[in-house]
């Protein structure tokens, strides 16, 4: 478990310094007129419609992450991969990843952290960005909200309340033993007990879940707050498709 730690951290640090590259030099180190007629469409289609398409690749995302824990990490085949894990991720990416994220990034982040200075700073070269002291407290300040509140209280309560919706879809009906085999139909389901029984069984992971979190994001967000606002999603989504299959292996499967 610390060595994939160890290793998620690693690859997230060199991730957050191939994500640097890119943020500074994506309009510089545009040449062909193909590659940046390439470029600009790509960039027309996430600021034409932002959230259809962050929303969009963060459930595919998490629906491919989720697969190649699945085949290349566990081994399974196709036939063998566990549906229901998967559908946990793909709600989760869509709703939560897609949704709420979106919200927060790109309309609750720039007002709360003002909105020209976040501007400002996340558009200057790297020399520029060193010497902007309000720029650099507004990305820790960023990344501190993420790590305290986002993190805690938003994305794990979150991820566990959609597995716990999704076990309960899965065995309501069927007799099975545990908390929702014995009701007759999801009617008969409280949302409130759905609720609390994925609270508990979060609680009592809540500190190893946010410090593992944390270990992997903090370069990761570092990088994602510093560079354009249209491009913090899209950065966070690779990165994520690390992170996702993290959480599939150690967080995704039945009775974990």
């Amino acid at each position: 478990m610390l060595g994939l730690h160890l290793v998620i951290t690693s690859s997230a640090a060199r991730m957050a310094s191939s994500q640097t590259v890119l943020g500074e030099r994506l309009g510089e180190k545009i040449s062909s007129p193909a590659t940046r007629g390439l470029h600009q469409e790509m960039m027309g289609v996430f600021s034409s419609n932002p959230f259809a398409s962050q929303n969009l690749i963060a459930t595919l995302k998490t629906m491919t992450a989720d697969l190649l824990a699945q085949t290349k990490l566990e081994g399974k085949s196709l036939d063998e991969v566990d549906r229901r894990r998967t559908a946990v991720f793909m709600t989760f990416g869509c709703i939560y990843l897609g949704g709420v994220q979106y919200v927060m990034y790109k309309k609750v982040f720039p007002k709360l952290f003002d909105a020209r200075c976040v501007g400002k700073f996340c558009n200057q070269p790297l020399r520029e960005k060193l010497r902007n002291k309000e720029g650099i407290k507004a990305l820790l300040k960023q990344n501190m909200t993420d790590m305290i509140f986002n993190q805690p209280l938003l994305y794990f309560p979150a991820f566990y309340i959609v597995k716990e919706a999704l076990t309960a879809a899965d065995e309501v009906g069927t007799g099975a033993p545990g908390h929702y085999g014995s009701l007759p139909s999801l009617s008969s389901l409280p949302v409130s007990r759905v609720v609390s029984n994925a609270l508990d069984k979060y609680r009592p992971n809540m500190v190893s879940d946010v410090a593992t979190m944390s270990m992997f994001w903090f370069p990761v967000n570092m990088v994602a707050y510093s560079i354009p606002v249209h491009l913090r999603l899209p950065a966070v989504h690779m990165s994520s498709l690390l992170w996702s299959s993290y959480m599939s292996v150690f967080k995704g499967g039945r009775g974990k």
